[in-house]
């Protein structure tokens, strides 16, 4: 028994590690779709065996709800929303999700916006929009949710002045950002999904709660949000992935 309990402590990190990668199946989608330089773009195999997540085991039968990616804040990897993503897949729910930046080398206040990543997200987004065959899911943090919401506007990139293309908005039913801000994506509104929701906190204090005179992480335009009292940046992460899923599910936050 001792010899099988340290056997499974040592290959348990290897274990864990197959949940964060892509599946064999999405990663040959990729490579076949789109070709090998768009799989090490979302696969992100340079920052290790937990640099991205998703796809369906080979054969395995497409889930009857739309797909959920998870676009992560600055200085993460995608890991760090494994409790959402290991919800959403208890639920029946398929999540994926890309690492963009460098997985926390560099300090946050240092990180910029850049339209790489921006390209990242939107080849993610198109990647899993057909690989499902279905209308998807985005659910935002943080800095994410600026990220996400410019991949999925299209347009000019504000920093190389590189064009993205088309709005996404017809491959999006819901689109949850969750304690995001950023004022110069908020020229535009309703392009960001069939449905628009926002979770934010009175407390936030990594973005704060007004901004301008006005509430800093309500999407203008969108359908709807829920204001949360005392909750930190991370507790509205962390402590509301019910209503997040109940949001891409229902609609609604209960």
């Amino acid at each position: 028994m001792h010899v099988k309990v340290v056997l499974l402590q040592l290959l348990w990190p290897f274990l864990c590690a197959v949940n964060a990668e892509f599946s064999a199946d999405f990663r040959v989608f990729i490579h076949n779709r789109y070709g090998i330089s768009v799989v090490h773009q979302l696969e992100r195999g340079d920052l290790g065996p937990d640099g991205s997540t998703g796809g369906r085991a080979q054969g395995a039968a497409p889930s009857a709800d739309e797909a959920a990616i998870i676009v992560h804040g600055v200085s993460n990897k995608i890991t760090r929303f494994n409790g959402i993503i290991n919800a959403l897949r208890a639920r029946g729910i398929e999540a994926y999700g890309t690492t963009w930046g460098d997985g926390g080398t560099t300090p946050v206040g240092l990180v910029e916006l850049k339209c790489a990543y921006v390209k990242q997200i939107r080849s993610m987004i198109i990647a899993v929009r057909e690989y499902t065959g279905k209308k998807v899911d985005v659910i935002a943090y943080s800095m994410g949710s600026p990220l996400a919401r410019k991949a999925i506007l299209g347009g000019i990139c504000v920093d190389t002045r590189e064009l993205l293309g088309v709005p996404l908005t017809e491959h999006v039913d819901t689109f949850l950002s969750v304690a995001g801000f950023l004022a110069d994506v908020n020229s535009r509104t309703h392009y960001e999904g069939t449905a628009t929701f926002s979770i934010f906190s009175t407390e936030d204090e990594k973005i704060g709660y007004r901004t301008c005179s006005r509430l800093s992480s309500p999407i203008v335009g969108g359908t709807g949000f829920v204001k949360k009292l005392e909750m930190s940046h991370d507790e509205v992460l962390d402590k509301t992935m019910e209503m997040q899923i109940n949001f891409i599910k229902r609609h609604k936050p209960k």
